[in-house]
């Protein structure tokens, strides 16, 4: 399944981003304090420290960290968080958003949240305060305070791997939860019945919710009932693949295919199968997602959901551009769709 849509929408209006004046006012202090509480907070009266810090938080003010904090109101920085810089997937985005950025003379400053939306908070603070041109972020899933920090940010904020109905401001990716109904209608077609599904722990992960979303809507569009026994869940690698797998197995002796949300997941399944000679696709149908380099390079070959992570980063960097040239983007949400490549692990 391949094609390119757009939703287009209104340019967002850019808000006045917060100053020290704002948190002074909030306060009740002056700006000499709250400035000296910024540069050495031991010397300031811990109430009154306290008090700076939540009106800090109340305007969503961040501290500019660059040249004293008066030589310009942004750099040639674009910041860009990730869940995971191990994990290739956001490697292979993160490259195509620096390839393009790199060429038009910006770097990219990289944030790690581990996939936690507290730290992606403070993560968010930290970059700010260095004033980038612009801000990429993968998925959708913030606390309101980063939303909050984002939009008063007066910058171009883009969310990519995802199309969230409520962006923060613009947005790249593909619909996770029509990629896993593709899966499944693929497994019903092909006769299983009884089918698992390993997605990611995190609670704060959405794009992994809406592929369980996908998966439990085309259960449906089969007739199929949800069995939660069918479902587990793993950290990212392939060890823990292997063990969610041999998990479900133990449940439901009778699952005869089980759909990864990762294809280091699948491939932990694949590699259990052989150690006990469970057939494939005979026995276990098994579907990845992301083709990553190891689906192709498995015997057999991975069946799983392609997505173009590269192309998602350099349209990420392109909007970003676009805005920072004083143009809007053709539009602010791009659906670069999903691709189902149907390898050796599927019937």
């Amino acid at each position: 399944m391949t094609g390119d849509t757009t939703i287009r929408r209104q340019p967002r209006a850019t808000a006045k981003q917060a100053s020290m004046a704002d948190v002074a006012q909030a306060a009740g202090v002056s700006m000499i304090t709250v400035s000296r509480m910024l540069r050495q907070p031991d010397v300031v009266a811990e109430a009154t420290r306290l008090r700076i810090e939540k009106a800090m938080t109340e305007v969503g003010y961040v501290p500019n960290l660059i040249a004293g904090g008066l030589a310009a109101t942004h750099t040639q920085l674009v910041a860009a968080i990730v869940p995971y810089i191990h994990h290739g997937v956001f490697a292979d985005a993160v490259q195509g958003l620096s390839d393009t950025l790199n060429a038009r003379g910006y770097c990219v400053l990289l944030g790690n949240s581990g996939g936690s939306t507290d730290n992606e908070e403070t993560i968010v603070r930290a970059l700010l305060g260095h004033r980038p041109a612009g801000l990429v972020i993968q998925g959708a899933n913030h606390t309101e305070q980063t939303r909050r920090l984002l939009t008063r940010a007066s910058i171009p904020v883009v969310e990519m791997g995802t199309l969230p109905e409520d962006p923060i401001d613009m947005s790249v990716g593909y619909s996770n939860t029509a990629a896993a109904v593709t899966v499944i209608d693929h497994f019903v077609g092909t006769g299983r019945r009884r089918i698992g599904f390993i997605g990611h722990a995190s609670q704060n992960n959405d794009r992994h919710r809406q592929r369980m979303k996908g998966y439990r809507q085309g259960l449906e569009k089969a007739s199929l009932p949800f069995d939660p026994s069918l479902l587990d869940e793993a950290e990212f690698s392939i060890a823990d693949g292997t063990a969610a797998f041999v998990r479900l197995l133990e449940r439901s002796p009778d699952m005869d295919a089980v759909f990864c949300s990762s294809d280091l997941w699948a491939a932990g399944a694949v590699f259990e199968c052989q150690r006990r000679g469970i057939a494939i696709p005979g026995r276990m149908s098994i579907c990845g997602f992301n083709d990553q380099e190891i689906a192709s390079q498995m015997n057999p070959q991975l069946t799983t959901i392609r997505v173009r992570r590269e192309e998602i980063g350099a349209i990420a960097a392109d909007m970003i551009l676009t805005r920072l040239a004083g143009e809007e983007p053709a539009s602010t949400q791009v659906d670069v769709n999903y691709e189902f490549v149907i390898r050796g692990t599927t019937g």
